[in-house]
């Protein structure tokens, strides 16, 4: 299937021995809005990380769009990562922080010019180009982040605990914006959260991981309680 993530029995060892992934298997066709919850130490962000490339994995292979990637080095992947702390170019604008990426592929100054207006109305950032970093709120930063991932237009995006650093009515009413862009851009979306709320907002599909495996998926709460066996799950979600 055109552009389908799959993850062939992918391992990962930590330096220490221990398991970080443990032998997981998973497929994404096109289009798909994942949410990865869990505890600390599940799991999360190291699928990520291999997904991104910027680990690989002792054993098991990652496909997308029928080719193995496992070895392809991250430039080269055509995804967007971004992280909970946003990682701002202090010394950069906010025009120059999204259109950074597009710089470093050679993009033309008139075609860079272009997409960083658009990432900028799609985020609701108009008139923000030429505001420093530092001027802005936290919730701003987390738009010019967003718009500065998806200025290159990838194949696939990823979201580590994008809303973390957040309060929380400011995380809800960015939860509501990030899902309705991402619903409109059609792109698959993999958003790693520990908060089940979030996770349910944000995606049409969820997996819960638990000591480096999958636990369970499901597009509800019920669902995913069903589909995982043990108590931990129900004190997990609050249930």
């Amino acid at each position: 299937m055109k552009n389908e993530l799959v993850l062939d029995h992918v391992t990962r060892v930590f330096e220490d021995g221990s398991l970080a992934l443990k032998d997981l298997c998973l497929s994404l066709p096109e289009g798909t809005k994942l949410s990865v919850l869990g505890p600390s130490g599940s799991g999360k962000t190291t699928l990520l990380r291999l997904i991104a490339g910027l680990e690989t994995p002792d054993s098991g292979r990652i496909i997308f769009d029928g080719s193995d990637i496992t070895f392809c080095p991250p430039h080269k992947r055509g995804f967007g990562l971004m992280f909970q702390e946003f990682a701002l170019f202090p010394h950069l604008n906010v025009h120059d922080n999204i259109g950074f990426g597009l710089k470093m592929k050679g993009m033309p100054e008139s075609e860079i010019e272009t997409r960083v207006d658009q990432m900028l109305a799609l985020t609701g950032l108009d008139g923000f180009a030429f505001r420093s970093i530092d001027e802005l709120s936290g919730g701003e930063r987390q738009r010019v982040a967003l718009a500065r991932t998806l200025a290159p237009s990838p194949r696939l995006l990823m979201l580590d605990e994008p809303l973390s650093s957040l309060d929380r009515v400011l995380r809800k009413r960015l939860l509501k914006e990030i899902a309705k862009i991402i619903a409109d851009l059609g792109i698959t979306t993999i958003f790693v959260t520990h908060d089940h709320e979030e996770a349910f907002a944000a995606g049409n599909m969820v997996i819960i991981m638990n000591n480096g495996k999958i636990a369970g998926k499901g597009s509800s709460p019920e669902e995913l309680v069903e589909s995982c066996p043990g108590r931990w799950i129900r004190d997990f979600l609050g249930m």
